[in-house]
């Protein structure tokens, strides 16, 4: 324990001098693993070598490649505005359109930040132009980009399944359920708000809404319900590996923006380069974190501490609503990536002795990651709103998405009580 102790002041003091969180974890692990015995510097090598070349990060950059043409061509903005058409007359009007499209470009994304920027961007000049209630609209683009890290496909998840050995596969099929549980409870939530107070969302004339532009929704949904179909229809098959399914997932979305004529020299040479660039700090913070595990592996500081843990005079649910509180609280400082990367080596070896189901704790981890990013004061969510919307203060986006942070607490409370939610569907088809 004194250990970890010693290990966590080395990790805090190398970040309050600024370093990368990559650099903090892997130096941090280097230096503990030379003070054990320098020769265990070559398992760490080999640590290194396994996750690097595992297939399943191969996945992250695909994916990340398929988000960035996406957004860089017209399909989500025409998807927006035809979903809008369709959910406008319901109490909440286009607020339901928000949280729908979010859940639809999650499923082809894996970002929450460029779900919540891609999104906020076709959206907020609508809302302005009807005289929505700020608040509840800005808060409710934060919130849906959320499940950009939960509907698979998941960047995160993908990086838990390669820091944990757990099967990406498992954990995607395991947050379909509880993604599809969340899109719920907000859409209830924001049809009960408007119900209650309809000034929110002014009602649109039905004189606004000709017959051609409802039939031309209808067309402009059907390329992203493509590429959702090519992405995750031959996972749930069984017909690809998550990999296989992103390299697909790019390819069509390369088709349509070629389809509708927003492919271009100058696209590919933006979403590549923030593909490259995203992808390479993704890797190197996952390869400073697997140093670091080897080193809390090595000193053995796992196993001590899950006895510990597991001879209190406790019950399991009680030390699991503590490690709750504590991500709760780090998601208000640290990103959500860095705080799961972070702490994963000694949390889930803990979670794991008190008998919970490592697939169903990734899921559970990622909802609290979701609130830590709507969360101030480094709730990364909000900041991607108010920079969409010049002028606007940080504390309307956060008072909006206040509400949401109990939704995604009463999820993740559904889940503890009913784990088959996400366990039951692996179960079924692995």
């Amino acid at each position: 324990m004194t250990t970890l102790s010693l290990m966590g002041v080395t990790i805090f003091a190398m970040l309050g001098l600024g370093l990368p969180i990559a650099v903090v974890l892997g130096a941090t692990g280097l230096v503990w693993i030379v003070a054990l015995n320098p020769v265990y510097l070559k398992g760490a090598a080999y640590a290194v070598l396994n996750t690097s070349t595992s297939d399943s990060l191969i996945a992250v950059a695909l994916f990340i490649l398929m988000g960035e043409i996406i957004q860089r061509s017209d399909v989500a903005n025409r998807f927006y505005n035809a979903v809008a058409v369709r959910l406008r007359r319901l109490p909440g009007g286009l607020l339901h359109a928000n949280i729908a499209v979010c859940a639809v470009f999650a499923a082809v994304s894996g970002s929450s930040i460029a779900t919540a920027a891609t999104i906020g961007t076709a959206a907020i000049p609508n809302f302005e132009r009807l005289r929505y209630d700020i608040r509840v609209t800005l808060g409710s683009l934060a919130a849906g980009g959320t499940l950009g890290i939960l509907i698979p496909p998941s960047i995160p998840l993908i990086i838990y399944g390669a820091l944990v050995e757990e099967s990406v596969g498992r954990l995607f099929i395991a947050a379909v359920v509880p993604g599809l549980m969340m899109v719920a409870l907000f859409e209830i939530y924001i049809f009960t708000i408007a119900w209650l107070r309809p000034s929110i969302a002014p009602p649109v004339a039905e004189a606004d809404v000709g017959a051609r532009t409802r039939i031309r929704s209808m067309a402009d949904t059907l390329p992203l319900i493509a590429i959702i179909l090519v992405v995750l229809g031959g996972m749930y098959m069984g017909w690809t590996t998550p990999t296989e399914a992103a390299a697909l997932g790019a390819l069509a979305a390369l088709l349509v923006a070629g389809m509708q004529g927003t492919l271009s020299w100058e696209m590919m040479h933006e979403a590549v380069a923030t593909t490259a660039r995203v992808t390479s700090m993704l890797l190197f913070i996952v390869l400073g974190a697997q140093i670091f595990s080897f080193a809390v592996f090595s000193w053995g500081i796992n196993s001590i501490v899950a006895n510990f843990v597991g001879q209190l005079p406790y019950p399991p649910i009680a030390i699991f609503a503590v490690i709750c509180v504590i991500y709760l609280i780090l998601g208000m400082f640290v990103d959500a990536l860095s705080m799961m990367v972070m702490t994963l080596a000694v949390v889930h070896p803990i979670v794991v002795h008190l008998g919970y189901d490592s697939v169903w704790f990734g899921v559970v981890l990622v909802l609290l990651l979701e609130i830590g990013l709507i969360t101030p004061p480094v709730g990364m969510n909000l900041f991607t709103i108010q920079a969409i919307r010049p002028g606007t203060a940080l504390a309307d986006v956060a008072w909006g998405a206040f509400p949401f942070v109990f939704l995604l607490l009463i999820g993740i409370g559904i889940l503890v009580a009913f784990p088959q939610l996400a366990l039951w569907l692996p179960s079924k088809m692995f």
